[in-house]
């Protein structure tokens, strides 16, 4: 479904295609729909949305009562992804940023779904984890309204998890994120067509022992006004008749809490095939909505408040901000690194685009696993550095092209004019960066053939601790903190402190332990240590 074109608070109304404009395509893959919006970017931030696309595929019925994605599922996002994909390419789209949410990031099977995207349709969707999501919704909330200096509070009842933040103009003081989406609650809780009383009982026991604590730590940040963002609070408020026209403020509508009040008492009783004839309800949702209800009636109830304010811009919106942030023209030179050998590195990574927070996150880890197994492989301080970069530089080469970008970025760092290195050391960055994926090091391969013994026995490691590092950044999101190894005479064993859920992490630094496992002679466990 493509809707007409709507505006985000702050745009500039250049006409599309003009020299300082850049034309992106946002997709967010949901617990219920898969959305994209396409905008028109200007070089100062504000962006005009241009087209919106959501079809509805259901991940998240099957992914969080057994956390497993369906097969059938998977088949419809895949089939939604690559219309999607192909609608943002007609529309001149030079970048296509997708995330994913809880009913990928908590599935066990997810990684396969990611693999499939890349695989089947040329899309890297990345995992986002669920602080990553409230911040996100909260940088669109704040582009699309006027928040000034006063805290509010924004609620996105998603799927899979809701979403509270609190926050003005200057920046967000909580972002938070509870597993009480929709979704996620009717497949837990609604056994019975009408709700049950038991089923009912059984799920505001539930919220109760969720919310309470959360609304306490609200309600001493003094919010003056509440923002709902997303699917299931914009059908509520058309069910209430709180839709509203475009006013120039950045809202869409309100809830009221006596007309909600009326709308619930109502609804209750409904059986889905009377719910899928009411007035502003989504087919989609109708199954769903008694959960969402019900928890906007806890929020109603524990934060006093006589309103919910609708902000049609979410998380798709945040993601465009997001990625303008971080990757609008900045060609001040980092003068604040003062070695000037890893000043030539990031100056090379920047003029190719990096990836900059993932490359810096499996660096990172790359000399955890160096550190952590100096016993083992008995390398140099100048092999860490050189491990260093080449873990920096690994994927540079997406900047010629996703396939066989390996061996771009072997290319782009023989060939990028790094300073202050030998040429046997760019050579070591170089193959580093070239074996962090498919086949491993070989003499077949002349780069590798002509360094010295010691400069292969460097790439030989390194590439190893790489692969690992990089399959434990699956997700861009830097879900893990720190990694401790344990070495016995059989198996070296890893174990993760992580942030938020690791699954993606483990399923994909698992599928890439092989040449590990024959450079140091040796298998390696990876398990999340206990909290």
């Amino acid at each position: 479904m493509t809707t007409p074109a709507t505006h985000v608070r702050r745009v500039l109304s250049a006409s599309p295609g003009g020299k300082d404009s850049l034309r992106l395509a946002a997709i967010d893959v949901g617990s219920n729909s898969i959305h994209m919006i396409v905008a028109q970017a200007d070089t100062d931030g504000a962006i005009t949305t241009l087209w919106r696309m959501k079809e509805p595929v259901g991940l998240g019925r099957t992914s969080f009562p057994n956390r497993r994605l369906s097969q059938d599922a998977m088949d419809r996002a895949i089939t939604v992804l690559e219309r999607f994909h192909q609608a943002a390419q007609q529309r001149q789209c030079e970048k296509i940023v997708a995330v994913a949410t809880s009913a990928i990031r908590e599935a066990e099977n997810g990684g396969d779904f990611i693999e499939r995207a890349k695989r089947e349709i040329g899309l890297y969707v990345r995992v986002v984890t669920a602080r990553e999501e409230a911040r996100l919704i909260y940088l669109a909330v704040r582009h699309a309204i006027d928040m000034g200096r006063e805290p509010h509070l924004v609620v996105d009842i998603g799927g899979g998890s809701v979403e509270f933040i609190v926050g003005d103009e200057r920046g967000a003081t909580m972002l938070e994120s509870r597993k009480l989406g929709a979704a996620r609650m009717t497949a837990t809780y609604v056994k019975n067509d009408p709700l049950a009383k038991e089923d009912q009982a059984a799920l505001l026991k539930h919220y109760d022992d969720h919310l309470s604590p959360i609304c306490e730590n609200i309600l001493e940040l003094e919010p003056v006004k509440v923002i709902g963002t997303s699917g299931t609070l914009e059908n509520i408020a058309a069910m209430c008749g709180g839709q509203a026209e475009a006013n120039g403020d950045g809202l869409a509508g309100v809830i009221e809490r006596g007309r909600f009040d009326k709308m619930l008492a109502d609804l209750l009783p409904t059986r889905s095939k009377d719910r899928a004839r009411i007035r502003g309800l989504d087919e989609g949702r109708k199954d769903q909505i008694i959960a969402g209800a019900l928890l906007v009636d806890g929020l109603f109830k524990r934060l006093k408040f006589k309103r919910i304010h609708i902000c049609p811009s979410a998380l798709r919106e945040g993601i465009l901000l997001d990625y303008l942030n971080r990757h609008l023209p900045d060609l001040a030179i980092r003068r604040e690194v003062p070695d000037p050998r890893r000043r030539s590195v990031i100056d090379l990574a920047r003029r190719c685009d990096w990836h900059k927070t993932h490359s810096e996150q499996v660096a990172r880890l790359t000399l955890r696993f160096f550190d952590e197994l100096k016993s083992l492989h008995k390398l140099t301080a100048l092999d860490r550095e050189l491990i260093e970069y080449g873990a920096m530089l690994h994927d540079i080469g997406w900047h010629i092209a996703r396939e066989q970008h390996h061996k771009h970025s072997m290319y782009l760092i023989l060939h990028g004019d790094l300073k202050n290195f030998t040429d046997e050391e760019i050579g070591i960055i170089a193959n580093i960066a070239r074996y962090h994926r498919k086949s491993g090091p070989s003499k077949k391969h002349d780069g590798f053939r002509k360094l010295s013994p010691a400069g292969q026995r460097a790439v030989k490691y390194g590439a190893a601790m790489l692969r690992l590092a990089d399959g434990l950044d699956q997700s861009h999101s830097s879900v893990v903190s720190d990694i401790h190894c344990k070495v016995d005479d059989e198996e070296i064993r890893c174990s993760l402190s992580t942030r938020s859920d690791a699954e993606l992490e483990i399923w994909s630094a698992r599928r890439k332990r092989d040449l590990f496992a024959k450079v140091f002679s040796c298998d390696i466990s990876i398990s999340v240590g206990k909290k």
